[in-house]
C-alpha cells in the first residue's frame, strides 16, 4: 500500500500504476501538524510593526483638524483618516485576525462599508498623524486578537488525572447509591 498524505478529505481511490492496481489512501492531517493558522496569525501579530505594515493597501485622506492651532488650523489639512476597504477579503491580514476583529465588533470596523477606519488629529503634523493612525491600528489588533497557547505536556497530564479521578469518584458514588437502593429492597 502507498500512503499519500495531503489536506484532502479521507478517501480511498484505486489507481493503476505500472499495470497493477494499488490502493492509495489519503489522510487528512490534523491542523496542528500540517498548518495551524492560529500559530501563523499569532506570529504575524507578534512581528507587526509600523514599518512592516504595507501602506499601499490603505487609502489615506487628510482633512482640516478641529481644536487649537491658531491660524494654521484653518489653512492646513492635518487630520489623517486611514481607511482599509474590503477588510473581510484583504489578504494583508491573516484570516484568523480578520475573523477576530470582525466578530468582536471593534469600533474601528465599519460593517456597512466593510472597512477599517481610523482617524488622528492629535498633532499639527500630517506625517505624525498618519504614523499615529498606523500605531492605533496595531494596538487595536494586539488588544483584540487572542491566540491561546498550546497546552504543555504537564497540563495535559494534569487534566487527564483530573478526568480519571472524577470518573472514579462518579462511579464510586454510583455504586454506593445502587448499594443503598439494593439494601432497601432487601428490607421490604
Amino acid at each position: 500500500m502507498i500512503y499519500a498524505s495531503g489536506a484532502e478529505s479521507a478517501c480511498t481511490t484505486v489507481r493503476n500504476i505500472l499495470g497493477r492496481s494499488i490502493t492509495v489512501r489519503q489522510f487528512q492531517l490534523s491542523s496542528s501538524l500540517l498548518y495551524n493558522e492560529g500559530n501563523v496569525a499569532k506570529a504575524w501579530v507578534d512581528k507587526l510593526t509600523v514599518e512592516t505594515l504595507p501602506t499601499r493597501y490603505f487609502s489615506i485622506r487628510y482633512d482640516r483638524a478641529s481644536g487649537p492651532g491658531g491660524q494654521n488650523v484653518n489653512k492646513v489639512n492635518t487630520k489623517c483618516t486611514l481607511t482599509l476597504p474590503n477588510f473581510s477579503k484583504c489578504s494583508l491580514f491573516p484570516l484568523e485576525v480578520r475573523k477576530q476583529l470582525i466578530d468582536k465588533r471593534i469600533r474601528i470596523y465599519s460593517e456597512t462599508n466593510d472597512a477599517l477606519v481610523l482617524q488622528s488629529d492629535e498633532t499639527r503634523s500630517r506625517d505624525q498623524n498618519r504614523l499615529l493612525c498606523f500605531k492605533k491600528l496595531i494596538s487595536f489588533i494586539r488588544e483584540t486578537c487572542y491566540f491561546p497557547n498550546d497546552p504543555t505536556i504537564e497540563d495535559v497530564k494534569k487534566w487527564d488525572d483530573i478526568r480519571k479521578k472524577s470518573k472514579e469518584l462518579r462511579l464510586k458514588k454510583k455504586k454506593l447509591n445502587s448499594e443503598k437502593k439494593r439494601t432497601r429492597k432487601e428490607l421490604y
